[in-house]
């Protein structure tokens, strides 16, 4: 394994008219060759106004007795004109230090390692360096600073290593909080994977898991995953046979605000589709009858219940010869038979015309849908995601007797959302 040195040279390389001491440059070379690194590679990079430096500092290199052996090896090269006319802008010496990096790159084998000296040039350039290294451009690489010789308490080391882990972790911790801002919980497991995070969270690689699954409509194995972190009250509310509709309905909502309009509005009447056979199985265990991969059937028996559903039974018994499938005009009329609340329903009926028609459209044709077109399909008086939001929670609090308020209220993914949340703002860097 070798050590390949990146550096700016500054006005103090390749040594101090002010401390009559050598610059960093040569400083961190000794330091380096002194703790038996082998330098493969040293790489200068300079202004205009340092060049005459950098030549200086490669001959300090080749006229020293205990350097002169990698002087040979030293590289200088030359910054954009932007950044020689001024080196104080930390864009263009950021820009400058990633190309130096490029050509570091190039000459790196496996196991080596990049040394950057950020001690050497301007304030802009030695900041540079220690962003690249935090922002994860040289994973295997590591920050070193010169203190100044004539500044130095008697306990200090002259050269010693920069932690910049905690600007590394900044940065992840921002990341983080943006990809789980917009939900995207998998690209978030991937940052925290590969970032400084991962062995200080102690729960939050499980909670992005959840996430994921919960994301893909999982929400079995998301209940699984999820479950340990969860009250007592909100566990319960696993064994009910409606709760994964209001997850169902709350993924509408958040892929409304990812800007997913056509999912939206799937999403949004599966809820509703998804928990009337659900209510039906729960209902009428005797009449309903699960068939995998096809419609629930409905048992002759249902007649006896509910003596208003034989002509529109009979009519499609006639046609399936005997096979009746609980579906379409059929599963609306038992529906209002068994809860006659729902025929007069505003939110139903939304459901059973304009939203039914909308879902066939975003089925079978091409093309997305704007925003106000998700509101329309549930209704005329539909215009706001909140007015949306309260004709879904009407029609499946309606039909499971529950009084939400709100689906982040009914669902167990926002509680988990809300513990992602938290535990990333509570971080302590």
């Amino acid at each position: 394994m070798a050590s390949i040195l990146l550096s700016f040279v500054g006005n103090q390389d390749p040594i101090s008219a002010q401390t009559n001491e050598e610059g960093s440059v040569v400083t961190l070379l000794r330091h380096l060759l002194s703790e038996k690194y082998s330098i493969d590679k040293v790489v200068l990079m300079h202004t205009s106004g340092t060049e005459t430096r950098a030549k200086e500092t490669k001959e300090w290199i080749g006229l020293d007795r205990d350097l002169m052996t990698i002087s040979s090896k030293v590289e200088l090269i030359p910054v954009s004109e932007g950044l020689s006319e001024d080196p104080t802008d930390l864009l263009l010496a950021a820009q400058e230090a990633r190309k130096g990096l490029e050509q570091v790159r190039a000459s790196l084998q496996q196991g080596d390692r990049i040394e950057f000296n950020a001690s050497s040039g301007t304030p802009a350039m030695k900041s540079s360096l220690s962003i690249l290294q935090a922002a994860g451009y040289a994973p295997n690489s590591r920050v070193w600073q010169v203190r100044n010789p004539k500044e130095m308490k008697s306990d200090q080391s002259r050269v010693f290593e920069t932690d910049v882990g905690v600007l590394r972790r900044e940065f992840d911790l921002r990341l983080l909080q943006g990809q789980i801002e917009t939900y995207n919980y998998s690209a978030a497991s991937q940052t925290l994977a590969s970032s400084g995070l991962h062995d200080r969270f102690s729960s939050l690689a499980n909670l992005l898991k959840a996430g994921i699954h919960w994301n893909c409509g999982e929400f079995d194995t998301f209940s699984k995953l999820a479950k340990s972190y969860l009250s007592p009250n909100e566990k319960k509310q696993i064994d009910f046979w409606y709760w994964m509709a209001y997850e169902q309905a709350y993924t509408a909502i958040v892929r409304l605000e990812q800007g997913n309009t056509s999912e939206a509005m799937q999403h949004s009447f599966r809820s509703i589709e998804g928990v009337l056979w659900k209510w039906s199985v729960y209902s009428f265990p005797e009449d309903v009858v699960e068939q995998e991969g096809k419609f629930h059937r409905l048992n002759r028996s249902i007649l006896g219940k509910y003596p208003i559903l034989r002509s529109r039974y009979e009519e499609q018994e006639q046609r399936t010869n005997g096979n009746v499938e609980l579906k379409g005009y059929l599963l609306r009329d038992l529906l209002e038979a068994a809860i006659p609340a729902t025929a007069s329903s505003q939110d139903f009926q939304a459901y059973w015309h304009s939203a039914r028609e909308m879902r066939n459209q975003v089925s079978h044709l091409l093309g997305g849908l704007s925003e106000q077109e998700v509101f329309s399909a549930w209704g005329k008086d539909i215009k706001t995601k909140a007015q949306w939001e309260k004709r879904l929670l009407g029609c499946l609090n309606l039909l499971t007797t529950k009084q939400y308020r709100s689906l982040a209220e009914a669902s167990l993914f926002a509680k988990i959302h809300t513990k992602v949340k938290e535990s990333i703002e509570t971080y302590q860097l």
